[in-house]
């Protein structure tokens, strides 16, 4: 996932999203990012600086597209990134933090389930 938000980052992209609907693409990304790790990381602290870290990847990402001349320097998507990892971080403090433990146990219980039936 970090890697796939870096290179999409830098690459030349030729998608008009227009509108500022972009903001809402480095909003969500930036977001999945945090809630994610934030998930697999135990601990308010630990949780917290892993959405800070993502927020400042954010920026450092578009310092890095201003170098370029395909891409473009935005605060407004500097804002975006930090909005959504910062939400990122209050969805891991709410019961969906577990939500890849629940996932886990669904998939064993339907593999379970499946290797009953071929016994």
């Amino acid at each position: 996932m970090v890697a796939a938000i870096i290179a999409l980052s830098l690459i030349p992209v030729e998608v008009d999203l227009g509108e500022d609907r972009d903001k809402l693409a480095h909003f969500v990304a930036y977001g999945g990012l945090s809630f994610w790790f934030g998930m697999i990381f135990v601990g308010r602290g630990l949780q917290l600086g892993v959405a800070v870290a993502f927020a400042a990847m954010g920026v450092a990402m578009e310092f890095l597209q201003g170098l370029t001349d395909y891409r473009s320097f935005e605060v407004a998507d500097m804002i975006a990134n930090a909005a959504g990892s910062g939400l990122g971080w209050c969805l891991v403090q709410t019961p969906l933090r577990n939500g890849l433990t629940w996932l886990e146990r669904w998939f064993a219980a339907a593999a379970g389930k499946r290797n009953r039936r071929s016994a």
